[in-house]
């Protein structure tokens, strides 16, 4: 077995790296060789997680083209539907960390989101039909339901900005999707972001509307009985 570290030069990309975030400040190569040439070369990632953690941990998580580049320190923003793709990517792996595991080690790197909502392609405000210019910090989310009240599958799209994925009976799904809405307006509540959902699925709108009636106020979840 042959290794090999190359050392990165800063400016850093911020990466995601099998479950975990940081700078990716070197790259870790692993393989063998014979007579034949090289053979089963693998790449991981070097990262130093910020804050309480010591640089040149070794992401053996994933492997490095499994990992994703967040945004670089030189430039420490990431737009939001971007953002909403690493969660995503994040649920799609066997044991995900979260939006408030990812945001908390962002934050540390001082990365800010580009609210990209009500801009166009130049940077500019949006307006409505009315004129008015479009709330930044208002989301609509469209969910989307699947299966029955005792396995069911809700998600929204990364397009909408936030990302939102639950699966289970028809409780685990609805105080799951609240557990999710709790954690973007709490990562964001200086921001006095406000996330509103609706469906095109009519049969789970009541799901929606106590989403919607909680999103100011928390209440105690209600039993299954009371989301059929």
């Amino acid at each position: 077995m042959n290794s090999k570290i190359l050392k990165l030069d800063a400016p850093y990309n911020i990466i995601y790296a099998g479950g975990r975030v940081g700078r990716h400040i070197a790259t870790m190569t692993v393989w063998e060789d014979n007579d034949m040439g090289i053979y089963d070369a693998h790449q991981y990632a070097m990262i130093d997680e910020g804050g309480e953690l010591a640089a040149g941990a070794l992401a053996v998580e994933a492997e490095l083209g499994d990992c994703r580049v967040i945004c670089n320190e030189s430039d420490p923003r990431v737009r939001l539907r971007w953002l909403a793709e690493i969660v995503e990517y994040d649920m799609r792996q066997e044991d995900p960390v979260e939006f408030h595991y990812i945001w908390e080690r962002l934050s540390l790197f001082g990365v800010k989101v580009i609210w990209d909502k009500a801009r166009d392609e130049k940077g500019e405000l949006l307006k409505d039909e009315d004129g008015e210019l479009i709330d930044e910090n208002v989301y609509t989310i469209s969910l989307t339901f699947e299966g029955t009240h005792r396995h069911m599958v809700a998600q929204s799209y990364t397009t909408s900005g936030f990302y939102f994925y639950a699966r289970g009976k028809v409780e685990d799904v609805y105080n799951e999707l609240y557990y999710q809405l709790s954690q973007y307006e709490t990562a964001f509540h200086n921001d006095y972001l406000l996330i509103k959902f609706k469906t095109i699925d009519s049969w789970e709108q009541h799901i929606v509307d106590l989403l919607n009636q909680r999103n100011n106020e928390y209440k105690p979840a209600p039993d299954e009985e009371h989301l059929i």
